[in-house]
């Protein structure tokens, strides 16, 4: 509450007379007549007072809905707050959120041509009907005052903001002479697609592939390549885990924050919750600091940074000593023997983990013993909190096998898996896609990474820009789509830095719905369409176990000029010409297009007269008849599957045409798991081939699903990874002066890595990012709550050691970070936890936290006055006024602090996963001094 409308009320209170009201309720603040009792009141009076207090009605603009602004309500009028027929007669229109990953079903009402509330669609299988703040504030992003609606083209020097409005047409003809020039240049890998979060694949791929360029960029590095990796080892078929937690009996949590951040949030979380509160379901949580899901677990553990791997090796050796292991199942579907592998971790005693890790042995024995007595219906849960370490790799694989220990893989309850991560693309399939170039692109494939790119292509994004500031690469030209590298990629300088050189990124276009910090640095800047005005067919990791179809359709017609790759890429495919216009027959028509897409959604039995009637009216279709994906590995082999077949004697491993297609299980042909030896690959061969560089097209075919051995070029970044699970050790984390502390990094529950600061209700909630530092900690460095602190930091000495190819040294990183501190007990006092959504530069006032906007000449590409919104310019309260002096800061205001200006680019030379948790720093308290 303002401080006018603090005395307002308390001028209200004593014309009311007794209102029940007291001192404490106000905040602690007492009335100026000294707690005098105040006389009676006329009725004319309370009006005036109550008018007084609430303030002027909002300029609406001439808009009818405004997100967050309601007529203001008093005693001379009788309004029901909140209204109920504001969503009476509205028209709902499902669609798919995507503002994170977990890509929810919607619901949109729409009233007066505008949308008015966003509400979960309960036909979506995976989400069931929930959704988070973050789809809630959709209005905010599709209603935005300051969301690009007209293309833009800078007119001065690259990044120096000047801007003027150019026409769809202008922007077309000078966007496809460029490509045209690099198309016919001979070396179309020049043309570069670079994408953030991308639901629209298909678009991308048949424009890329139609241009010739495998140069598709993406931030797969950043987000879960280690444990993508980890899962691919041991099954082949699917690089992502799906518990069955709401069937589980016992949920080992290993660095996953479910119940904010996770990739599959929505979804997962509330299963999570069934199974524990209707299953009976424990959940143990290991993390380096206190996430709303290790707050809300039934146990809660700490370990030293990076450290997951040896706890999870450590319960490992406790469940085999123990004999607590599924002998049968192992013996069954492990590719090693338990005595092999005993002798492996024998060193990885609770003892060891205990001085690895800060874990108490006698813990680690007795969550061992629990996961396992509670098995097969006991699976693990991990995400970045484990894998986005330079040791990532190692710790998820540790992680991953104790589910092939107590029997679990697959199991209801247990660890299982999908063989799709998103739509059924045997019954969906897209429409038909250009041939892949054969040409490799260096960019999308460094020769430094093992596994990033032999099962899927995941690609290394973080190392995008060192490659070019090093001369290793060059874009001629480069198309960047909802990405905001200069914010979210570590090392922000060498971001800038190259984004800025016209000698390394020759042309850029970015796409995105406003002027973000990628497209600052931009060239032209075109307005894309919200995920509320455009097309998709689209689906998630499907916790349901079943493939499922969704579909985002528009649910009002796009703002201003804004529109969607779907309709862009026809357009440039058209004037770029040389063949590429073919590849799009529908033209611009998407609907055109998405009927063909979803052409086989049966309708018998049903009352729609077409596959799109049924998706429009339901939003999402998942097949009651199809069966959960639960122990896919005893399928049946068919008559005509083994028809020509040959059963080798020694490993009971079926093959034909020299390929792998099941193996015989209790005298019965299965299918066995995609793997070389068609069982879980505990000891992997694979990856120790991959390694070496070692030819592995023997062992691909055996699995024939995926894999492939590593291209000619990456000789010479040759890597020792041990064919069976084992830990290893981060140097830089041994032996820490007095000085440093490990710094990681975490989500909130309202934001995702850098798209959502730009949105108030979002930003009100969580807008400032101190750093989290443990009491002990903080007595150390003589702080306390509000102290500022300068963080500085190094390249990782494990990367320089493990992969010199990559020339990144360990050298100081060019940045500095200076920012308030929280005391809190809940992170490791080893480590320093910092949120990585805010700092922003660009991308609207709201991400700045400022009231007043600063557009110049980018208001060129927006209708700011058309779109306004009073309820910001009258209540954003959190602005910083202090310029930087930490002692002129008020507590909760500004708009962050970018963590990225001191993280290093590390990249795990396994899987190439960005390790966000792993970054030693310097801590100094700091005054304000530079």
């Amino acid at each position: 509450m303002s401080a006018s409308s603090r005395r307002a009320f308390l001028r209200l209170s004593a014309a009311l007379g007794s209102t029940g009201i007291g001192a404490a309720a106000l905040g602690g603040c007492a009335s100026s007549q000294g707690g005098k009792k105040a006389g009676p009141a006329t009725k004319e009076d309370s009006l005036r007072v109550w008018k007084a207090g609430a303030g002027t009605p909002y300029d609406l603009g001439g808009q009818a809905h405004v997100p967050g602004v309601c007529p203001l309500p008093g005693p001379d009028k009788k309004v029901r707050f909140p209204d109920p027929d504001k969503y009476r007669d509205t028209q709902r229109v499902h669609g798919m959120c995507q503002l994170c990953s977990t890509v929810c079903g919607i619901t949109g009402h729409v009233k007066d041509g505008r949308i008015v509330k966003i509400e979960g669609n309960p036909n979506d299988p995976n989400t069931r009907g929930r959704v988070c703040a973050r789809g809630q504030a959709a209005l905010n992003h599709q209603y935005h005052p300051e969301r690009l609606l007209y293309p833009l083209k800078r007119v001065g020097a690259r990044g120096e903001g000047k801007w003027k409005r150019i026409s769809w047409n202008e922007a077309y003809d000078e966007i496809a002479a460029k490509l045209r020039e690099v198309r016919e240049s001979g070396r179309p890998e020049e043309f570069a697609f670079h994408q953030g979060r991308n639901r629209s694949a298909d678009a991308a791929r048949r424009f890329l592939q139609a241009f010739g360029t495998n140069t598709f960029l993406n931030h797969r590095g950043l987000c879960s390549a280690a444990r993508r990796a980890a899962a691919l080892t041991y099954l082949f078929e699917s690089d992502w885990d799906l518990g069955d937690y709401e069937r589980s009996k016992y949920i080992l949590n290993f660095g996953s924050n479910m119940f904010e951040a996770h990739q599959g949030h929505v979804a997962g979380a509330q299963r999570v919750q069934r199974g524990r509160f209707e299953n009976g379901a424990k959940l143990v949580t290991f993390d380096v600091r206190m996430s709303n899901t290790a707050g809300n677990s039934d146990e809660f553990f700490m370990p030293i940074p990076g450290t997951d791997g040896a706890v999870a090796l450590a319960m490992a050796h406790t469940i085999i000593k123990e004999k607590l292991y599924d002998a049968k199942f192992f013996a069954e579907w492990a590719n090693c023997t338990i005595d092999e592998l005993a002798a492996e971790l024998e060193a990885f005693t609770p003892e060891w983990a205990e001085t690895t890790s800060s874990i108490p042995a006698e813990t680690i024995v007795r969550i061992a013993r629990e996961f396992a007595g509670a098995a097969p219906a006991a699976t693990t849960m991990s995400n970045r909190g484990s894998s986005a370490h330079v040791n990532g790799y190692y710790n998820d694989r540790a992680i991953f096998l104790l589910n092939v220990l107590v029997g679990s893989i697959g199991k209801p309850g247990g660890l299982c898996w999908m063989w799709t991560g998103a739509t059924d693309s045997k019954r969906f399939p897209a429409p038909p896609l250009p041939p892949k170039p054969k040409a490799p692109s260096l960019l999308v494939d460094p020769p430094e990474f093992v596994l990033s790119n032999v099962w899927n292509t995941m690609r290394v994004g973080e190392i995008v820009y060192h490659y070019l500031a090093q001369d290793r690469a060059k874009i001629a030209a480069y198309m960047t789509y909802n990405l905001d590298s200069p914010l979210t990629w570590p090392e922000m300088n060498v971001t800038k830095n190259v984004l800025l050189d016209e000698e390394k990124i020759g042309f850029h276009v970015c796409i995105n719905p406003f002027l973000n910090e990628t497209a600052t640095f931009a060239d032209i800047v075109l307005p894309w369409a919200t995920f509320l005005e455009r097309w998709d067919v689209d689906a998630r990791g499907a916790y349901n176990l079943k493939p499922y179809l969704s579909m985002r359709r528009p649910m009002v017609e796009a703002l201003g000029e804004a529109k969607d790759v779907r309709e862009i890429f026809p357009e440039l495919a058209k004037r770029i010409g040389g063949g590429m216009e073919e590849w799009y027959p529908e033209g611009t028509d998407v609907r055109a297009y998405m009927e063909k897409w979803v052409a086989n959604v049966p309708t018998e039995g049903t009352s729609y007269a077409s596959p799109m009637e049924r998706l429009e009216s339901e939003g999402a279709f998942e097949d009651p008849a199809e069966k959960p994906y639960y122990q896919p590995y005893l399928e049946r082999l068919t008559e005509s599957e083994l028809a020509g077949s040959v059963t080798d004697p020694e490993t009971s491993i079926i093959s034909k045409d020299g390929k792998g297609i099941g193996i015989v299980h209790d005298g019965i042909p299965v299918v066995g798991f995609k793997t070389p030896s068609r069982k879980l690959e505990v000891r992997s061969e694979f990856v120790a081939k991959l390694g070496r560089n070692e030819d592995v097209s023997d062992l691909a075919a055996r699995a024939n699903s995926k894999g492939k051995s590593r291209p000619a070029y990456h000789a010479g970044n040759d890597y020792v990874i041990p064919e069976m699970p084992t830990y290893m050790q981060i140097d830089e984390h041994v032996g820490l002066a007095d000085d440093e502390l490990v710094m990681t990094s975490f989500k909130w529950n309202v934001h995702n890595h850098g798209r959502t600061a730009n949105l108030k209700w979002l930003s009100e909630i969580v807008h400032s990012n101190p750093a989290w530092i443990h009491p002990d900690t903080a007595a150390r460095f003589g702080l306390r709550d509000g102290s500022w602190i300068e963080l500085r930091s190094r390249r990782s000495k494990t990367l320089a050691r493990i992969a010199p190819n990559l020339r990144l040294g360990d050298g100081a990183v060019d940045g500095v970070l200076r920012l308030p501190v929280v005391v809190t007990r809940g992170v490791h006092p080893r480590a320093i936890a910092i949120s990585n959504s805010l700092g922003h530069f660009a991308y609207t006032s709201v991400a700045q936290g400022r009231k007043d906007a600063a557009l110049a000449s980018a208001a060129a590409g927006m209708e700011p006055a058309a779109h306004r919104d009073p309820d910001w310019e009258r209540n954003m309260w959190w602005q910083d006024d202090s310029n930087g002096k930490p002692q002129d800061w008020r507590r909760n205001t500004g708009n962050g602090w970018a963590q990225n200006n001191i993280l290093p680019i590390m990249p795990d030379p396994i899987s190439g996963q960005q390790s966000f948790n792993d970054t030693v720093v310097t801590v100094k308290k700091w005054n304000g001094a530079v």
